[in-house]
């Protein structure tokens, strides 16, 4: 029988989390008149299959012209087989952080975290692109290269 993690308790802070993020990339993004009307989200575990895990999503949005629209997405992976990449990018660059010498919460770091820190006084990034532009411009800053602005104007100079 096939596990749902969607009880109430349990799914609350995740659903408010991604109902927040997928806020934000609907203000930022192309998508400029999609606002999140509702999200559902069901990770099954069913137990023959060990570690692989179904997902999916049912996300209702307001696209332009208000017109309603739904984004689906199913998926069906090995959780380890996903996280270990990530978890190898993680240790090498938390290893070059150290070894630069930076301290406390590596933000640039956010990319790689579905609620990421930052101090106080920071509203925390979940734009993915924003949050690896973040990471490419840390580390282009490490090398002393030039970061990457976007801003078009060194074409023209």
């Amino acid at each position: 029988m096939a596990k749902c993690w969607t009880t109430p308790g349990r799914s609350r802070p995740r659903k408010s989390r991604s109902s927040a993020r997928l806020n934000t990339f609907c203000s930022r993004s192309f998508i400029r008149s999609c606002t999140a009307r509702s999200t559902t989200r069901c990770i099954n575990y069913y137990p023959p299959r060990g570690d692989n895990k179904e997902g999916w999503d049912n996300i209702d949005i307001f696209g332009w012209l208000n017109y309603p629209m739904q984004i689906k997405v199913d998926f069906l992976c090995r959780d380890s087989i996903l996280a270990a990449p990530i978890v190898l990018d993680l240790v090498i660059f938390l290893d070059l952080a150290q070894r630069a010498g930076f301290r406390g919460i590596q933000e640039w770091l956010s990319f790689y975290f579905k609620s990421p820190m930052t101090t106080a006084e920071l509203y925390p990034e979940h734009d993915l692109f924003i949050q690896s532009m973040k990471l490419k411009n840390t580390l282009r800053w490490m090398m002393g290269e030039e970061l990457i602005t976007h801003l078009g104007q060194e074409y023209y100079d």
